[in-house]
Formats: C-alpha cells, sequence, structure tokens
C-alpha cells in the first residue's frame, strides 16, 4: 500500500470512523476460525439465544484458546500498522452469530470511557476488528453504521441512551427507536475473510438475518493509541484478567506484547457507556 492510501484510509477511519481492509482471513484461517466458531454456537444453551435474540449470540472469545491465533493475526495487526497504529493493545472480544431468521441488531455504540473528557476528542480510544465469516448483504444480517456519529451527536444518541439492556438484547418491542432506520446510514457489505475496522463510539447496528444459513462475526476490541490514553483509561484496561490469565502458555505467550499493562497508582476510570452533551452536534465544533 502506497503511503498517499494510507494516509486517505486513515483519514478516513479517523473522521469517518470505519474502513475495511480486504482478504485479512486466507481460505485456511477463515476455515479455521469457522470451525471454532461453529463448535461453540452449536453448544449454546436455548437460554443464551432467548437472552440475545437481537444479536443472536455473544460468546466471549476467552472461552477458547484458539482465537489468541486471531488476536494475534500478523495480517490484522499489519493493517493496523498501515494506519499508523504500530503498538495497539488488546482487551476482549466476542463471537456474534445471528441465526436465520434472526432479528435486526439495535443500534448502539460500544465505547465505556465517556466519564472522561478525552472520549470527546477526535483521538481514537477503542477500535473493533469485525471478521464476518460469510459474505455480507442487507439480506443476511450486514453490518450498518451511521458515518461520523462517533464524533458528533446523533439523534439516535438521545432515542436510545442506553443500547446495552436486557429488553434490547431479547428484541421485546421491535418498534422501538433502536431498531428504526437512520436517514444518513449506510450497509457495510463485505466478503468472507474481510476485516472492518471502527471507532467503537461509531453507531452500528445489522440488519435481520433473512437467508438460511449463520451470519457470524467475531469482534475482537483493540486500543490503537493504548500508550496516549489517560492513566485512568489505562488503569481500566489493564485490570487481571483471570479469563485471559487461564489461557495455556502457548496462547498467552502469542498476544504478550498485546496485553494492556499499567504501573501507575491512579483509580480506573469508572465505566459509562452513556457519552454526555460534550459530544457535540454537527455545526456546533
Amino acid at each position: 500500500m502506497s503511503a498517499q492510501i494510507a494516509d486517505e484510509r486513515q483519514r478516513h477511519l479517523l473522521e469517518q470512523g470505519y474502513v475495511v481492509a480486504p482478504n485479512v482471513l486466507d481460505a485456511d484461517m477463515l476455515r479455521r476460525v469457522t470451525d471454532a466458531c461453529d463448535t461453540a454456537l452449536d453448544a449454546l444453551p436455548s437460554d443464551h439465544r432467548e437472552a440475545q435474540l437481537s444479536t443472536g449470540s455473544m460468546i466471549s472469545v476467552y472461552e477458547d484458546p484458539f482465537f489468541a491465533e486471531l488476536v494475534a493475526h500478523p495480517p490484522a495487526l499489519d493493517a493496523l500498522s498501515e494506519l499508523g497504529f504500530t503498538r495497539p493493545a488488546w482487551s476482549s472480544g466476542f463471537i456474534i452469530s445471528k441465526p436465520p431468521g434472526g432479528p435486526p441488531l439495535f443500534w448502539h455504540q460500544d465505547w465505556w470511557g465517556w466519564e472522561s473528557p478525552h472520549s470527546y476528542t477526535p483521538a481514537p480510544q477503542q477500535f473493533f476488528l469485525m471478521y464476518y465469516l460469510v459474505d455480507t448483504t442487507p439480506e443476511n444480517g450486514c453490518l450498518r453504521v451511521v458515518p461520523g456519529s462517533h464524533l458528533v451527536r446523533h439523534a439516535l444518541h438521545d432515542a436510545v441512551p442506553d443500547a446495552h439492556t436486557d429488553d434490547l438484547r431479547r428484541a421485546d418491542d421491535m418498534n422501538h427507536p433502536a431498531y428504526s432506520r437512520a436517514d444518513d446510514e449506510i450497509d457495510l457489505c463485505v466478503k468472507a475473510g474481510d476485516l472492518v475496522i471502527g471507532d467503537s463510539r461509531m453507531l452500528h447496528a445489522a440488519h435481520g438475518n433473512g437467508s438460511d444459513k449463520r451470519r457470524t462475526v467475531i469482534t475482537l476490541w483493540y486500543h490503537p493509541l493504548f500508550g496516549d490514553l489517560p492513566e485512568p483509561m489505562r488503569a481500566a484496561l489493564a485490570r487481571p484478567n483471570p479469563q485471559r490469565d487461564a489461557w495455556p502458555e502457548s496462547a498467552r505467550s502469542r498476544i504478550a506484547e498485546l496485553i494492556p499493562t499499567y504501573d501507575g497508582e491512579c483509580e480506573p476510570l469508572p465505566w459509562n457507556r452513556t457519552p454526555g452533551s460534550d459530544l457535540r452536534r454537527a455545526g456546533n465544533a
């Protein structure tokens, strides 16, 4: 990738909130990741599916140390490096699979650090790296995003201030604003093995799955500028992680350079998923 193209892609990511890196998983890695996901999904109890009807599933990648390979996948880290992020940290991830007939995923943003003024700056706090395991379309549940909503307050921020409630995950009320269409939304249709990189503050959702096959995505959370984050954020991200520590040494060694560390004395930043009024509205920078 030329320096000019890399700069353009970085600018698009920072300003619009997302970028797609094609063919990050080759055929063999895609097969192995799909097999691991299918094993986990086939073992899900019915009550998990009922509680996660809108998402489809929410399985931590910490359940299987195989996913250390995906966390440290060199082509993905190369994609981040080409965008200017050479020393990311990684915190968590989930298998999110919408079964055939699954309803839409509600509008939401995933950042938890809104207590900090740093979260209201253009600097990226956290990226999602999404690997879709099948080609996606609006018919089978592709990603929907509101470009720029990581920096500019949108009507959906007020309509859905807390989008991670139990009733939304269960899809109790499909007339809720969290399932509405946004005039400025776009569909992100990708090929199996492509990688979607996005700012966790950006509003995103997904269409329902009208196909006869699963639509699975693995979402991994990285902090592209971890060393530049305020100390309270770093303290929160570097808390002890018993699930990660339970992985065998072979898995932990793969991700050793991606583990967030902090040796200061600041108290961890409190968890807050709801952006405040400091998230500016368009035209009011």
